[in-house]
C-alpha cells in the first residue's frame, strides 16, 4: 500500500512538472497584465472581488461598465474557480496564471484516470505521451493566447468522461451524479461554451455503447448526467436563461458568414502544422482566427488516430469492443461536427436547429474534444493489441524513447503559443477589504479596445467604464451625464450612497409626484423600497415614482430573477442524489 501511494505521488507531481514547464513562459513577468481578450476576462474575476471583497456583497449586479450590467447572469462570469482565494495572496494577475497551470494539472489527472482505470493502460511512458495529446493539444493553448479563459473548463472533460465511463461499466448511479457534478462545475467555472460539447461526448458514447451492447442503462446514464448537471448548476443557469431569454438582452456579436467550415486544408493545417499563431489565414473559407481552428498534436498522433479508428471497425470478438466503438464513433462525429456546414446533412447543420446547440456558433469548437476522444481510443487499441501481443523488453524501450519524444515535441512546440501573452505592465492593486468607494465615478471616453487594460485598470481605481468591450449585456438605458441616482426636479434627492448591489439615497418630496430615476441599465432584478420599479417610457432607466410631500431614505437593490428557483432545485437535487446514490441500474 505504501509503494502504492509512492506511486501515485510521484505520478501526479511528474504531470504537474509537465503542466508546469508547459506554462513556464506565463510567468515571466509575474504580475504582468495580459494582451487581446485578457483584459475583458481579467475584468470579469476583478468585478466578482470587488464585489466580494470591497462591498461584502454577492456578485449579482455589475455597474462597473456598459452602464451596468448583469454579472451573476453573465455566462461567462465564473462564480466558482481557484483564482478568487489565490488573490488573498498574490496579485490577480498572478493568481489566473497559477489558476491556468492548476487547470493544466487536473487535465493531466483527469486523461491519466481515464487511461489507466477505464481503458487500463499501464506503461507510463505511453499513458503520458496519450494524456499530452489533449492536455497539451494546440486548441487550448491558442484559446488562451486570445484571452479566453471561459476555455479552461474545457480541463475537466476527462474527469467527466472518467466518471461517466465508470458508470456504463459499473451502472452505479453514484459516478453518473459525479460526472453531473463535473457538468455543473464547467457551468459555475464560466464554461457554457464547453458544455455543448460536453454533451455531445456523453451523448454520441451513450448512444453507441446503447447500441452495441443492446441495453438500456447508457442512455439512461448520459440522461442522468445532463439531468443531475443542471440542476447541480440551476442557481446560476437559471438566472442566465432568463437573462439571454429576457426583453433586455442585447447579444452584440456579429453574424458570421455561412457556410461556416473548415476546409481540408484548414483540418490538415490545424492537427499537423506546429508553426500556428492567432494571426495565420489558411484559404478563403476560413471566417473566423486561427484560435477557433488551430488544434496541433502532431504527425504520430493522427496517424495513429486514423489506424486506431479502422482497426476499431473491422476488429471483432474483443470483450469490451462497446467502448472501442463509443469511442471511436464519438471522435469521428466531433471531427465531423468540427468541420462545420460543409454539406446540406453535415452533423453541424442538424445541430444547429436544435435547443442550445443553435446558439454554438462556432463549430470548429468541437476540435477542443476530438484530442481527447482519439487519444482515448488510441489507449484502447494499444491495450486491446497488447492483451494478445505483450511487447518485449526492447519493444517497451523503443515505444517509451517515441513517447517522450512525442511529449517533448508538443510541450515545446505549443506552449510557444504563451510567449509574450501576458506582457503588459501590471497594477500595483490589493482588493480592500470592506473599503470600496461609496461614490459611483464614471469613465466616459476610454476606449474599451485601447492597449494597456483600460477596463482592469478603471474596475480597480473603483471607477466605472461606461463605453462597453462585452458580447452579452442589456440595452443601453443609463448615461454618462447623470449621477447614480436622480430626479425630474420635482423633488431633492441627496446623501446617495453607492454598492454594487445597494444604492441608497434620501428623498425630499413637494407637492405633487416626482419620479426617482436609478442611473444603470434596465433589468428585471430591480426592486426599490421607495415603491414599484418601472421603466421610464422615454429613458428606459429603472424608475420609481414619489408620491407628494413623501420624504425619507429608501434603495434600489437588484437580485437576479430565477435565483430562488434556481436554489430550489439544487436543493431538490442534493436529497434526490442522496436517495440514489448507493443505487445501481438493472442489467
Amino acid at each position: 500500500m505504501h509503494s502504492g501511494w509512492k506511486r501515485k505521488t510521484g505520478v501526479c507531481a511528474l504531470y504537474g512538472a509537465i503542466a508546469a514547464t508547459f506554462c513556464a513562459p506565463l510567468f515571466e513577468q509575474p504580475n504582468a497584465l495580459g494582451i487581446s481578450d485578457w483584459d475583458q476576462h481579467l475584468f470579469y474575476y476583478g468585478s466578482v472581488l470587488v464585489n466580494i471583497i470591497e462591498y461584502g456583497q454577492w456578485p449579482f449586479w455589475n455597474p462597473w461598465y456598459c452602464g451596468g450590467n448583469v454579472l451573476w447572469q453573465n455566462p461567462q462570469v465564473a462564480l466558482l474557480s481557484p483564482v478568487y482565494p489565490l488573490t488573498s495572496l498574490m496579485s490577480l494577475a498572478l493568481a489566473m496564471k497559477v489558476n491556468i497551470f492548476l487547470h493544466y494539472w487536473a487535465g493531466f489527472i483527469g486523461m491519466h484516470l481515464v487511461l489507466t482505470r477505464i481503458v487500463g493502460l499501464s506503461y507510463l511512458p505511453f499513458v503520458v505521451y496519450l494524456a499530452s495529446v489533449f492536455t497539451l493539444a494546440g486548441s487550448l493553448a491558442l484559446h488562451l493566447n486570445a484571452g479566453h479563459s471561459v476555455f479552461l473548463p474545457a480541463f475537466y472533460l476527462p474527469l467527466l468522461l472518467f466518471f461517466f465511463l465508470r458508470s456504463l461499466k459499473t451502472e452505479h448511479v453514484r459516478d453518473a451524479l459525479l460526472a453531473g457534478a463535473i457538468l455543473a462545475l464547467i457551468i459555475y467555472n464560466g464554461g457554457l461554451h464547453i458544455v455543448p460539447i460536453a454533451l455531445v461526448a456523453v451523448g454520441g458514447t451513450a448512444v453507441v455503447a446503447a447500441a452495441v451492447r443492446r441495453t438500456w442503462p447508457p442512455l439512461a446514464l448520459s440522461v442522468l448526467i445532463g439531468v443531475a448537471g443542471f440542476s447541480y448548476a440551476a442557481p446560476k443557469l437559471v438566472p442566465v436563461i432568463q437573462f439571454v431569454k429576457g426583453d433586455q438582452f442585447w447579444d452584440t456579436r456579429t453574424g458570421t458568414e455561412l457556410p461556416d467550415r473548415m476546409s481540408v486544408p484548414m483540418l490538415l493545417r490545424a492537427y499537423l502544422d506546429p508553426y500556428q499563431t492567432r494571426s495565420l489565414r489558411v484559404g478563403s473559407v476560413q471566417r473566423h482566427g486561427w484560435y477557433e481552428y488551430g488544434n496541433y498534436i502532431g504527425a504520430l498522433a493522427v496517424i495513429l488516430t486514423a489506424s486506431s479508428t479502422i482497426w476499431v471497425f473491422a476488429t471483432r470478438n474483443i470483450g469490451d469492443r462497446w467502448l472501442g466503438l463509443s469511442l471511436a464513433v464519438t471522435a469521428v462525429l466531433l471531427l465531423a461536427l468540427s468541420a462545420g456546414e460543409f454539406g446540406r446533412f453535415a452533423p453541424a447543420e442538424i445541430a444547429a436547429h436544435l435547443p442550445l446547440f443553435s446558439s454554438f456558433r462556432i463549430h470548429s469548437r468541437y476540435t477542443v474534444a476530438v484530442a481527447l476522444f482519439a487519444a482515448v481510443t488510441i489507449g484502447w487499441v494499444a491495450r486491446s493489441i497488447a492483451l494478445d501481443h505483450p511487447l518485449t523488453v526492447g519493444a517497451r524501450l523503443f515505444v517509451g524513447v517515441v513517447c517522450t519524444v512525442a511529449v517533448l515535441q508538443l510541450l515545446l512546440d505549443n506552449r510557444a503559443q504563451f510567449g509574450g501573452v501576458f506582457s503588459v505592465a501590471p497594477i500595483d492593486h490589493r482588493f480592500r477589504l470592506l473599503a470600496g468607494p461609496a461614490t459611483l465615478v464614471t469613465d466616459r471616453a476610454t476606449n474599451p479596445y485601447g492597449p494597456n487594460s483600460p477596463m482592469l485598470r478603471t474596475l480597480l481605481l473603483g471607477q466605472s467604464f461606461y463605453n462597453c468591450y462585452e458580447s452579452l449585456q442589456l440595452r443601453h438605458t443609463a448615461d454618462a451625464d447623470h449621477p447614480i441616482v436622480f430626479s425630474d426636479g420635482k423633488s431633492k434627492i441627496f446623501d446617495t450612497r453607492f454598492s454594487p448591489n445597494r444604492i441608497q439615497f434620501s428623498v425630499a418630496n413637494g407637492r405633487e409626484p416626482s419620479r426617482i430615476f436609478l442611473n444603470q441599465n434596465y433589468a428585471s432584478g430591480w426592486r426599490s423600497t421607495a415603491g414599484p420599479i418601472t421603466a421610464d417610457p422615454q429613458s428606459r432607466m429603472p424608475s420609481v415614482e414619489i408620491p407628494p410631500g413623501q420624504t425619507g431614505r429608501f434603495s434600489f437593490t437588484f437580485a437576479p430573477p430565477g435565483l430562488w428557483l434556481g436554489l430550489s432545485v439544487f436543493a431538490g437535487a442534493l436529497v434526490a442524489s442522496a436517495v440514489l446514490w448507493s443505487r445501481r441500474l438493472a442489467p
